[in-house]
């Protein structure tokens, strides 16, 4: 099963250019909560026996073993205050029916769902409801 996961983030990233998606980084958190990003200029990503990602751009060259990457994501280089779910600069209600939302199953964007993930556990469920309704609540 884990073989067919990184076959398929493969042919994701091999199609991006294809589909005009505009990323300025490519990161992989990591079990532990760590972050590693790469720039997409130039990107490419290879894979030695689906074990380890060999990632490549016009930077540097990395290998990250796969066993201990929970989910990589996108950003299109902007910033976002933590909370603002829906992206649209405020942290309001409007943020928490867009968190629930994404709880639910409807489908987000990657980077709704990157932003969803208020207490950034590598999660998205209540407890970022709660720690949004305390960021606007000013807990």
């Amino acid at each position: 099963m884990r073989r067919f996961k990184y076959m398929i983030l493969l042919l994701l990233l091999a199609a991006l250019p294809l589909c005009g998606f505009a990323a300025e980084a490519l990161t992989f958190v990591k079990t532990d909560g760590s972050r590693v990003s790469f720039s997409t200029a130039g990107l490419k990503v290879a894979y030695d026996d689906f074990a380890h990602a060999i990632v490549t751009n016009d930077d540097t060259t990395a290998t990250l073993d796969l066993a201990a990457v929970d989910y990589m994501t996108f950003d299109n280089g902007q910033a976002f205050a933590t909370g603002d779910v829906n992206g649209d600069g405020e942290v309001n209600i409007a943020d928490i029916n867009a968190l629930i939302d994404i709880i639910l199953g409807t489908t987000a964007d990657v980077g709704t769902t990157a932003r969803a993930d208020v207490n950034n556990d590598g999660e998205v469920n209540i407890a970022d409801v709660n720690v949004l309704i305390d960021i606007i609540l000013g807990v």
